[in-house]
């Protein structure tokens, strides 16, 4: 005869399967499953030609190898065929993942697709050259947006600066020269600075940053850690200043593989007349 749990081995029989489903979640799971989330952004006086422009944002990519969660953004740029395409930052860690790079931003490239990239911290601390990263991104047809702005074709403005984490951000430079246009955006890594923006500075109609991978682990719907840098923002829409600013959970991993009730996320923004 089989002897009868008591309610004390009843609970940590419990808990052990719950510590032990939550570590395959975290570490099997969710770095894996790729959500992607949909936003209109109104912009007052948008053009009935960008009517429906659709900009896909990936952050943080982390690139190691291309997996599940990149063949899952591969799919949802083909079903959703954004219009331009946004990098902001942190998307590999060395130099030994450049060739990974430019294989990912490949499959990202389009006949009549704008994408362009931005810096992180990562690029900056693993010592990637300048030069051999901007040349891997020309490769695959994507444009290295650093401390500068430009006007895209279709009346779209881009303002993007390095990353100011790490201290590489020059504001006086990225705004020495801004062009007029049908809507502008703001690409920066870490979002912190979106708070810290001069007050003459023009305003944009979306910020765009990633930075926080929504605190990559979260308990009870919370970050349980960012990382300096992040100012107030941890993921979501935000109101400053300036404009709306969306800071994505991003899509790779940092310090530790692991992601629990914290998904990667693809951004996808839909211009609307506002």
């Amino acid at each position: 005869m089989s002897a009868r749990l008591t309610r004390r081995q009843f609970v940590r029989i419990a808990g052990c399967c719950a510590v032990g489903l939550g570590a395959l979640d975290a570490l099997a799971v969710e770095p894996s499953w790729l959500e992607v989330t949909e936003h209109d952004l109104p912009v007052p006086g948008l053009p009935h030609s960008l009517q429906g422009f659709r900009i896909a944002h990936l952050s943080d990519v982390h690139l190691r190898a291309i997996g599940r969660v990149h063949e899952s953004i591969f799919a949802a740029v083909r079903a959703m065929e954004p219009n331009l395409i946004v990098l902001t930052g942190d998307c590999i860690e060395d130099e030994n993942h450049l060739e990974l790079l430019q294989e990912l931003c490949a499959q990202l490239a389009a006949k009549g697709r704008d994408v362009i990239a931005t810096l992180g911290n990562w690029e900056h601390w693993g010592q990637i050259s300048m030069r051999k990263l901007h040349d891997t991104y020309a490769r695959a047809g994507v444009t290295l947006l650093v401390n500068k702005s430009t006007a895209l074709a279709n009346g779209i403005v881009l303002l993007a600066t390095d990353d100011a984490c790490s201290g590489y951000a020059d504001l006086a430079s990225t705004l020495s020269d801004v062009p007029t246009g049908a809507a502008r955006l703001f690409l920066t890594h870490a979002p912190g600075l979106f708070d810290e923006l001069p007050a003459a500075m023009p305003s944009f109609d979306l910020g765009l940053a990633g930075h926080t991978h929504g605190g990559q682990v979260r308990a009870l719907g919370a970050a349980v850690w960012v990382p300096p840098g992040s100012g107030r923002f941890r993921a979501g829409m935000y109101t400053t200043p300036k404009g709306k600013v969306y800071v994505s959970r991003g899509i790779g991993t940092s310090i530790l593989p692991v992601r629990f009730t914290c998904r990667p996320e693809l951004p996808i923004f839909r211009l609307v007349a506002g």
